[in-house]
């Protein structure tokens, strides 16, 4: 994903890139040599210290986010974080008292869903009243596979790593605050992560405040391609962001039909990445704001219950720092 944000940054008319860090031995320079001259190879004490460095896109494992985020904030940088901001209650709080202490700089945190074009129009659809009052959102979020050897510590969890982005989709789309999360997990496909307390399927609900709900798949065995769905439903109708392969009716998909689909991540959100980074560039400059630590804060605190819950086998209150795994 630093990779992404590196390749965005060269290509922004808004921004110079100066520096790139890496924590794997040697990945700093290999990147640096990629992006061209006048990119240096730093280490991350290095970087955040530089005094040519006005902005800082952390990109790193999601178990250091909140631990180097303090540090970027510490040295005076705006700062754009990857999701999720900290694995763990303790580690967002120590992340937002960082930035309390450092009121004028800018903090966001990379919801790309929110840039995204088709997600802003129904999020524009439902704030305006087209479906009348929202009631419950439908997500589908769906990567092709497990990459082997991937550290599960380090991500912190399915339910939190990737699941967040449902999470801070459905807090955006519905307006309340969750209050509690279930998981029902499964570990069919790769049946080693259940050892590990992690999964390959899981059905996630979140209950709101006022009464609004949330539901959604997430998973990494999905045979042909990254599938990125979403309902919101109203009292008076519905919001479907649907994906490029909708059809009317009754379909098969498989693998053979993986053309029809994103391979990655990088694929289907390439315009909101480079949106996102631009609406970063641009609130650093003055301009309006966009998804930041509070966003992050239901986020992250839905996806610890869940990652919780799912080994608990019940619904937990969201606002507990729940241990993972247990």
């Amino acid at each position: 994903m630093g990779l992404v944000h590196a390749q965005n940054a060269v290509r922004s008319s808004r921004a110079e890139l100066v520096a790139v860090a890496a924590a794997r031995p040697g990945r700093a320079d290999e990147v640096a040599r990629e992006l061209g001259a006048g990119v240096r190879a730093l280490s991350y004490d290095e970087l955040f210290a530089a005094p040519d460095v006005e902005a800082v896109v952390l990109a790193a494992r999601s178990v250091d986010h909140a631990r180097l985020a303090c540090d970027v904030l510490a040295r005076g940088k705006h700062l754009l974080l990857e999701k999720p901001g900290a694995t763990t209650l303790a580690g967002h709080e120590a992340v937002r008292t960082a930035a309390a202490a450092a009121p004028d700089l800018v903090v966001h945190v990379a919801y790309m869903r929110r840039y995204d074009a088709v997600f802003a129009e129904a999020a524009h659809l439902v704030g305006e009243g087209a479906i009348g009052t929202p009631l419950a959102v439908l997500i589908t979020s769906r990567d092709r596979e497990w990459p082997d050897g991937d550290d599960l510590a380090a991500a912190g969890g399915f339910l939190v790593d990737m699941a967040v982005h449902d999470y801070d989709t459905a807090c955006w789309l519905l307006g309340q605050e969750p209050v509690e999360a279930f998981a029902a997990r499964q570990a069919l496909v790769y049946p080693e992560l259940a050892a590990l307390g992690d999964l390959d399927n899981a059905i996630v609900t979140v209950r709101f405040e006022r009464g609004g709900i949330a539901a959604t798949h997430v998973s990494r065995t999905c045979a042909f391609g990254h599938d990125i769905r979403c309902e919101v439903v109203g009292s008076e109708g519905s919001v479907l962001v649907g994906n490029a392969a909708s059809r009317d009716g009754v379909s098969v998909l498989r693998g053979r039909d993986a053309g029809l689909f994103p391979q990655d991540y990088r694929e289907r959100f390439a315009d909101a990445y480079r949106a996102e980074l631009e609406g970063f560039l641009a609130a650093c400059r003055g301009g309006p704001p966009g998804p930041g630590l509070e966003d992050d804060r239901r986020a992250v605190a839905t996806g610890v219950a869940a990652r919780a819950s799912a080994l608990a086998g019940r619904p937990l209150a969201v606002g507990t720092d729940w241990p993972w795994p247990a």
